[in-house]
């Protein structure tokens, strides 16, 4: 008989068997959650309404209806969710969005460089914020919450 036979009893391993066999699910609830905290972020550095402008032609009476579709109020404090909030996807594939499905939003708070026509208007640009300059805003703070879910779930 070979002399380098021998066993191994190995204890607490239990709780790590545990530990990877929820992983998947650990894992997904995070993510799915560290998603919706971005967007809350995201939604969160959304300003308020820019001061009317003095020289305005057309008189204009503000509704806040943007603000509220966004889940603000005119003054930028958060009253509820926007109107455009999903997590779709999984893993590498998740997807968040958050914003606005106002028809004339994207001529207020939309992409000032979209095709003529198909982002913010001239009289909006230099004046009100757009979507993407609060996302770039917000990029640091998002990366945060993802940061901080790696380390969570490695327990670093």
């Amino acid at each position: 008989m070979a002399d380098n036979i021998f066993d191994i009893e190995v204890e607490g391993l239990e709780p790590v068997l545990r530990k990877f066999e929820n992983a998947p699910k650990t894992l997904a609830r995070g993510m799915n959650d560290a998603m919706k905290r971005s967007m809350d972020v995201i939604q969160s550095e959304m300003p308020g309404y820019p001061p009317k402008r003095e020289n305005q032609k057309v008189p204009y009476t503000r509704t806040g209806t943007l603000a509220r579709s966004l889940g603000k109020n005119m003054a930028g404090g958060n009253v509820g969710k926007p109107s455009i909030y999903s997590v779709a996807g999984s893993g590498q594939n998740m997807m968040g969005q958050v914003g606005t499905n106002l028809i004339y939003a994207k001529y207020v708070v939309g992409d000032p460089d979209a095709a003529q026509g198909e982002g913010q208007a001239y009289m909006h640009k230099n004046w009100w914020w757009t979507l993407d300059f609060v996302a770039r805003k917000a990029k640091e703070k998002v990366q945060a919450v993802w940061d901080g879910l790696i380390k969570e779930l490695l327990d670093v």
